[in-house]
């Protein structure tokens, strides 16, 4: 089970993105080339914590322990996304396997519920909303996501869009801090996990 990011402990700098699983082949004779997309995109980022003072030191290093390296995994949130309004209580009425469009239910009905570039997470996966959505009179709005869905989503499942999260794991086993008498700084990468 995944252990909460502490509401404490902000980043100085993040750099959050996705890897997107596609191949290409280019023809050696007509030069032309062909993509071919894959299922399995997944969101990674590096958080850096500069001059951090002995107190968040030691609770950055006590999240780095608890997580043993690649074993465990953390809800990362999204930082910099986080809404403050109400629009219902939004779950999954269909989410397909490979699919990069989902129905959400529960939202207030008729107006305009998700923008370009808000983030929802079910389930520890999270997701970009890639076009403006608007809720029909049943309070049913279809939304378009970066990336494909990993796995079926449940009906009825919750969708978080206040504080949307990825579920992470590191991307190595080592870690370490450059620590001077008074503050200490760090990185620290991570990938989302599944």
């Amino acid at each position: 089970m995944a252990i909460e990011w502490p509401a404490s402990l902000c980043p100085n700098e993040m750099t959050w993105g996705m890897v997107y699983n596609n191949r290409s082949f280019t023809s050696t004779l007509s030069n032309a080339q062909q993509i071919v997309g894959y299922p399995g995109a997944y969101w990674q980022c590096t958080l850096t914590f500069n001059s951090m003072s002995r107190a968040k030191e030691r609770q950055l290093s006590a999240v780095i322990g608890r997580l043993q390296g690649m074993l465990g995994t953390v809800n990362i949130p999204a930082f910099t996304r986080r809404r403050i309004d109400s629009i219902g209580a939004p779950v999954v009425i269909t989410g397909n396997a490979q699919a990069t469009v989902m129905t959400i239910g529960g939202v207030t009905a008729s107006r305009k519920v998700f923008s370009y570039g808000d983030y929802i997470s079910i389930n520890g996966e999270m997701f970009e909303i890639v076009d403006d959505a608007s809720s029909n009179a049943q309070g049913r709005v279809q939304v378009t996501l970066n990336k494909r869905i990993r796995k079926a989503l449940v009906a009825g499942a919750a969708v978080e869009y206040r504080n949307p999260f990825a579920e992470m794991r590191r991307t190595d086993d080592n870690h370490s801090f450059t620590i001077q008498p008074l503050v200490a700084n760090g990185t620290l990468q991570l990938r989302e996990a599944f």
